[in-house]
């Protein structure tokens, strides 16, 4: 379902000939950019490439440290994660591509932006950003589902109760942007 909600954002957001890559940074990202591609597939009629890399390069087989699209110079890639705290899964992972070819992000799509500080005091995506030339797509923030959720009942219990919101609008305040 996730995926489904990527693919919709990816579309809606980028047009098809300005990534051809969707890449999902292991190990959460692997079913990600995987079922995306599908998703893509299935609901938007849009055919690209899935990429993921490994934690430790293979020695045999399929040896490397990608699996999927291989990655050449001038890729146009969409990378996909779960969060973005403080982008360093994201940073590792444009290394590990750029380290094999001149490739562009087109784009980071993120499930939910933690609107958190970098160890700098800074934006963590507002100066990730400004690194690397590239927007970071959010399919939802943390205030907003703090907000959205709080007081409301779901299955018959309140999990985010005005306490919880409290303690989350504390912890914001310290670590938030």
């Amino acid at each position: 379902m996730l995926s489904k909600f990527f693919a919709r954002k990816i579309a809606d957001t980028l047009k098809s000939e300005e990534y051809g890559i969707v890449f999902g940074p292991a190990y959460k990202g692997i079913p990600l950019a995987v079922g995306t591609c599908m998703a893509l597939h299935e609901g938007h009629k849009i055919e690209k490439e899935w990429c993921f890399n490994r934690k430790e390069a293979k020695e045999h087989g399929d040896a490397g440290i990608f699996v999927g699209a291989k990655i050449k110079d001038k890729a146009k890639i969409v990378l996909l994660d779960d969060v973005f705290t403080t982008g360093g899964a994201k940073e590792e992972a444009i290394v590990q591509l750029s380290s094999v070819a001149n490739v562009k992000i087109a784009g980071v799509f993120i499930m939910l932006d933690r609107e958190e500080k970098n160890e700098k005091g800074e934006n963590a995506i507002a100066a990730f950003e400004k690194k690397h030339n590239t927007k970071v797509h959010s399919l939802a923030s943390a205030c907003g589902m703090f907000e959205a959720l709080c007081g409301r009942e779901i299955g018959g219990s309140v999990h985010v109760t005005d306490e919880i919101y409290a303690q989350f609008l504390k912890y914001k305040k310290e670590y938030g942007v």
